[in-house]
């Protein structure tokens, strides 16, 4: 049976309704991860700052960690997409390294390196969680990866030690960032920062 031009412009309406009420819900569940935690992040407490209905809310998203792994995911992909975007890059390989590590360290100063947090301690006893959770960790972190070696460009990510160096600062600044949760200061001065900056210059520039 054929459709007709106005059953093709409300189904999209509906398609695009539906793909908002699914933005509001995963911006509201990472609020509600942030804030209060894991174990309080319950369906009840998204629902109403989402300002939806339970049975809406269901409908989209019928288990509470399916919600929580899709909204974190749902913020640090746009996240990733944001860092860098439209950036000068300078020709200078050390001001070059200089901004790769300022923009990777920017990831660990956002909402969705914390809502990220929550989901790894509580997946560390909850083995759903886990499962679930695993795949699209691994997913992100390549897509972080590989918008990494965009940073530092072809000819610092042709070093044969490239991939060595950025892995071990990622661990480093998630070490680091973890210390805020008790002891907060300012991220964009953080002493380790001048520490990674040299450890690529040694590392990719060949210095001693």
């Amino acid at each position: 049976m054929s459709t007709g031009p106005a059953d093709d412009s409300r189904r999209r309406a509906e398609q695009e309704r539906s793909r908002a009420t699914r933005t509001t819900i995963l911006d509201a569940a990472v609020e509600v991860l942030v804030a209060h935690g894991y174990s309080r992040a319950t369906t009840v407490r998204i629902q109403q700052a989402a300002g939806v209905s339970r049975g809406r809310l269901l409908h989209h998203y019928p288990n509470r960690d399916s919600l929580l792994v899709a909204a974190v995911h749902h913020l640090a992909a746009r996240g990733v997409r944001d860092v860098g975007r439209d950036r000068r890059w300078p020709t200078d390989p050390v001001e070059r390294i200089e901004v790769a590590v300022d923009l990777m360290w920017q990831h660990f100063r956002q909402p969705y390196f914390w809502a990220s947090m929550e989901l790894w301690l509580a997946a560390r006893s909850h083995e759903d969680l886990r499962t679930e959770l695993l795949p699209l960790e691994r997913a992100l972190g390549g897509m972080i990866k590989e918008q990494t070696d965009r940073f530092f460009g072809s000819d610092l990510t042709a070093h044969s030690r490239y991939a060595e160096i950025r892995d071990l600062v990622y661990t480093s600044m998630r070490g680091v960032a973890l210390g805020y949760a008790i002891d907060p200061r300012d991220a964009g001065t953080d002493p380790y920062l001048r520490e990674w900056r040299r450890q690529f210059e040694q590392v990719l520039l060949d210095r001693a």
